[in-house]
C-alpha cells in the first residue's frame, strides 16, 4: 500500500503542467481575491456573517456536504499536492498573489462605481454651489 502511494507521488512530481494546473490557481485564488476586494469595515461585517455560515454549515448542511471556510489553507494544500515539484513553488506563490489581484478589482470596481453614480446624479462644484454640490443620493 505505501508502495502505491509513493509511486503515485513520484509521478504528481514528475508529471507536466497542464492547463487544469492554471484553472486551479485561479480557482485556489478566488478566496484570498474576494478576501483583499473588499475594505476592511466591509471585510469585517462579511467575516463576522461568513463564521455564523460556518456554524449553521456544520449544524445544517454538513450532512448535504455544504460548508464555508478553509479557503486559506486548502487553496495552499491544493497546488502543492497537484503541482510537480518544478513549479509547485511558484504556483503556491500565484495562489497567495491573488490578494493583489483582489485589491487591484476593489479599486477598479471603486471607480466604476463612482463615475456610473457621477453621470447619473450630477452636482455642481463644491466652490460654486456648497449646498447643492453633494446630492442626497451620495449618503
Amino acid at each position: 500500500m505505501a508502495g502505491q502511494q509513493l509511486q503515485v507521488l513520484k509521478a504528481l512530481d514528475v508529471a507536466k503542467t497542464q492547463w487544469y494546473h492554471f484553472t486551479a490557481v485561479v480557482v485556489a485564488g478566488m478566496g484570498f481575491c474576494t478576501d483583499a476586494y473588499l475594505p476592511d469595515n466591509v471585510a469585517a461585517t462579511v467575516f463576522g456573517v461568513a463564521f455564523c455560515g460556518t456554524i449553521a454549515g456544520q449544524l445544517f448542511f454538513g450532512w448535504l456536504g455544504f460548508g464555508i471556510g478553509g479557503d486559506h489553507p486548502m487553496s495552499a494544500t491544493i497546488m502543492s499536492e497537484y503541482a510537480n515539484k518544478n513549479i509547485r513553488g511558484a504556483f503556491i506563490a500565484a495562489v497567495f498573489a491573488m490578494q493583489g489581484f483582489g485589491i487591484l478589482a476593489g479599486g477598479i470596481v471603486t471607480f466604476i462605481a463612482l463615475a456610473a453614480f457621477d453621470a447619473k446624479f450630477p452636482a455642481p462644484i463644491y466652490a460654486i454651489d456648497r449646498i447643492r454640490s453633494t446630492v442626497p443620493e451620495a449618503d
